[in-house]
């Protein structure tokens, strides 16, 4: 892996990159091979641009042998509009890219054979990676629109299994296909590798986005969400019916018929302040 920082981020190289670049020497396909890994370089900087706009950290670009990433230290603890943004930010990008090539075939500067495989590269770059595949901008988006129709937990959880049914059907069509695509079938693999690490980490980034919630409150205007839980529900239980952007309130129905309400920074409090993670909502109104 080889490092170096662009424009005060840190670009990192796979090694098996340059595998790849050797390989279109031998070929006789080094300048399309390069064309189309700026182009995913530029994808990535679409969404770094975005990111830094919202004040996002991050923490690196990395090139793959069959694309690029970019790393943030914000996905799961921002607003779902920002993660939207951000994710559908680097398609745009490859379409300003189309806008481009058509100028400079227009201008008479790029021959049609050139501008129709820039334009080409482009538009496969857009589409493939809005395929709501997880951890695809397509599957970001996915995510954060669910995050407003169901608990995070359950939003996560979701989009991850959409995202490894997703990746397997990737998979199938690639060897499949009369003719079997060897660089998908890589490709799928790959992200359902990465749909395997997100399920193996979800309990981990659900405790963190509690952990975001609990030391940052919602904005003034958030949605109120009651939740109606009885006394021997356990805490851990119901903090996973925590929604993203939301207050909660607990309506506690106490045997005697009797409800109570509790604010959502009472079950934080004994949660993580006094560290009684098994605790029941009982433990709230005694």
């Amino acid at each position: 892996m080889i490092s170096m920082v662009l424009h005060g981020t840190k670009l990192r190289i796979h090694s098996l990159f340059w595998v790849v670049i050797l390989l279109s020497v031998v070929t006789g396909r080094f300048m399309e091979v390069i064309t189309l890994f700026v182009l995913v370089l530029i994808h990535e900087l679409g969404h770094v641009t975005a990111a830094t706009s919202f004040g996002w950290r991050i923490e690196s670009i990395e090139l793959l042998p069959f694309g690029g990433v970019a790393h943030t230290d914000e996905w799961g603890t921002v607003p779902a509009r920002e993660e939207i943004v951000v994710a559908l930010a680097g398609p745009f990008h490859n379409v300003i890219m189309i806008l481009f090539g058509y100028l400079f075939f227009s201008l008479g500067w790029w021959s049609a054979e050139w501008t129709a495989y820039f334009i080409k590269g482009n538009a496969f770059l857009a589409g493939f990676n809005l395929l709501p595949i997880y951890p695809l901008d397509g599957g970001r988006v996915f995510q954060a629109i669910l995050c407003y129709l169901l608990p995070y937990r359950q939003a996560v959880r979701v989009s991850i299994g959409a995202g490894i049914c997703g990746s397997i059907l990737l998979l199938l069509f690639s060897v499949l296909d009369q003719e079997p695509q060897l660089n998908l079938a890589v490709v799928a693999v790959f992200l359902l590798y990465s749909n395997g690490i997100s399920l193996k980490h979800r309990d981990f980034q659900f405790m963190r986005f509690l952990i975001h919630r609990r030391e940052n409150r919602v904005h003034a205007g958030a949605r109120i969400v009651c939740l109606s839980v009885r006394p021997e529900e356990p805490l851990s239980v119901v903090l996973k019916r925590f929604r993203k952007e939301a207050y909660h309130v607990l309506e506690v129905q106490e045997p005697s018929g009797r409800r109570r309400t509790v604010p959502e920074e009472a079950l934080f409090q004994i949660y993580f302040g006094e560290k009684r993670t098994q605790g029941v909502i009982a433990d709230l109104i005694a």
